[in-house]
């Protein structure tokens, strides 16, 4: 088998795990309707580290994360959103064996742009949302000629529609690494 189909098999793997890992974890909560999404990241995070990381032990994972528990409509799409940019991170980011981390925060946030009247057109996805989650590395950056929202992998295929099943917000900045940023809404109901 090439590299590439190996690779190819891995992605897959590692995309079904990240939805088995959600049933799991609901299962052993004693609310069925929604999950400890952080929990359930912790976990996730350290399976794929755990996976891409044979032979390069540099890398290192950074978590800082407010406690949240989201329904299944959104944390299923969140959790393979997850999967695919830390995959990306470990397979590109660091190339040759050289270190550095990946960063994922989660965090609730103000709807200052909602509370201010500002269109949806406008919103950021940092204020326009309940909840913040960032992706982050500090390795070699996604090349400037890349247009994520068009790509031609089906991981940021993936993302980009997964991103609009849950009407959420994603921007990319490429400063210092490789910076993905979610705006994410809850339905009512949904614990914090």
């Amino acid at each position: 088998m090439t590299e590439r189909m190996l690779e190819s098999f891995r992605e897959s793997q590692n995309r079904v795990a990240s939805m088995a890992l959600i049933h799991e974890e609901l299962y052993k909560g004693s609310d069925m309707d929604t999950l400890d999404f952080s929990a359930y990241l912790r976990k996730l995070t350290a399976d794929l580290l755990a996976s891409y990381r044979v032979g390069n032990d540099k890398i290192t994972l950074r978590l800082d994360l407010e406690q949240a528990h989201f329904d299944m409509d959104t944390s299923i799409p969140l959790g393979i959103i997850v999967n695919e940019l830390v995959s990306n991170s470990l397979k590109h980011a660091f190339p040759e064996g050289k270190g550095g981390e990946i960063y994922i925060g989660l965090h609730r946030t103000e709807k200052i742009a909602l509370k201010a009247g500002i269109s949806g057109e406008s919103v950021d996805c940092e204020s326009g949302f309940d909840y913040t989650l960032t992706v982050a590395d500090n390795g070699k950056g996604v090349p400037e000629e890349t247009d994520f929202e068009n790509a031609d992998s089906l991981g940021l295929q993936l993302v980009n529609l997964l991103v609009e099943q849950i009407d959420g917000c994603v921007k990319l900045e490429r400063r210092q690494g490789t910076r993905f940023i979610l705006g994410i809404n809850v339905k009512n109901g949904v614990k914090t």
